[in-house]
């Protein structure tokens, strides 16, 4: 498994913590947790989607627990591939450098929306809220980022 999507996780992990020694302690616990316990994984409907979810949690949690370096790594500096498809550049940076500040909800709507450029249909569907709730937390969202009324293409896709 490791071989398979490590490298990936990893640039995720580094990419949320703007650090690789954080980032890799986050791999390393996912990993710990999922040789313990990789039913999850193992029942998903899609492994990586699983993973990557699970690596966002293992980086909340080390975000909450306060270890998250203040003098982190630029983003560009981490991920010089960029935005994903369908994420606005602008909303991404500013998830990245808020998530410390944000709790445990909006960190994981601000991932979905903003970092994956997931839609807000697709959100809510992987949240289990409406998507009625998904578009007014991340209008409340996207004002504490101080994002402005600039609309990401996430959330003009059809849901």
């Amino acid at each position: 498994m490791y071989r398979r999507y490590g490298a990936l996780l990893s640039r995720r992990c580094r990419m949320l913590l703007r650090d690789r020694a954080q980032a890799e302690d986050a791999v390393q616990e996912l990993l710990a947790v999922l040789l313990r316990r990789g039913e999850g994984m193992r029942a998903a409907e899609s492994p990586y989607k699983w993973l990557c979810r699970a690596a966002d949690r293992a980086c909340i949690d080390q975000l909450r627990r306060g270890r998250h370096v203040r003098n982190a790594m630029s983003i560009d500096d981490l991920d010089p591939i960029g935005a994903a498809p369908g994420a606005d550049p602008e909303a991404r940076c500013a998830a990245l450098e808020s998530l410390a500040r944000l709790d445990d909800e909006q960190q994981m709507l601000a991932i979905m929306l903003f970092v994956d450029g997931l839609s807000q249909g697709e959100a809510a569907a992987e949240l289990g809220l409406s998507r009625v709730t998904v578009n007014k937390r991340a209008q409340a969202l996207r004002a504490q980022l101080r994002l402005g009324h600039a609309v990401s293409i996430a959330e003009e896709a059809p849901s």
